[in-house]
């Protein structure tokens, strides 16, 4: 169970990151994809756990691979 933690923390750190870099707020990104901002709270936050759908919609959101949201280097 810790690794999916671990892994779940890493994602939305990540996400955190893309999404910051692109100067975008956790309400716009939310008002972009039709999500509620607390759910894109959570996910950075590490405490959603995220469906292969809701990751490629972000993906898109943030106009990167979703690979890229993987990529743990930053």
């Amino acid at each position: 169970m810790a690794k999916n933690d671990d892994l779940q923390k890493k994602f939305g750190a990540k996400l955190a990151y893309i999404r910051k870099s692109q100067r975008l707020s956790q309400m716009k990104l939310a008002e972009i994809i039709d999500m509620n901002f607390n759910y894109i709270g959570q996910i950075e936050r590490g405490e959603a756990n995220v469906t292969i759908k809701t990751i490629k919609v972000l993906a898109d959101a943030l106009n990167v691979e979703v690979g890229e949201l993987f990529n743990f280097t930053f």
